[in-house]
C-alpha cells in the first residue's frame, strides 16, 4: 500500500470514529441537547430567511 492510499484509508477510518463518537454523544445527551438546538436552528432558519428576502434599496 502506498503512502498515499494509506493516509486515505487513515483518514476515512478517523472520521467514521468521530462520527461514532457524535452519534454517540447525541444519543446519551439528547434531551439535554434538545432546547439548545432548537433554538440554534430557529436562529439560523430565521436568520437564513431574512438574508434570501434581502432586497437593495
Amino acid at each position: 500500500m502506498t503512502d498515499g492510499a494509506s493516509q486515505g484509508l487513515f483518514v476515512i477510518v478517523a472520521v467514521v470514529i468521530f462520527g461514532i463518537f457524535v452519534l454517540i454523544a447525541y444519543l446519551l445527551f439528547r434531551e439535554t441537547l434538545k432546547d439548545s438546538l432548537e433554538g440554534i436552528f430557529k436562529n439560523a432558519t430565521s436568520t437564513a430567511q431574512a438574508s434570501l428576502n434581502y432586497v437593495k434599496p
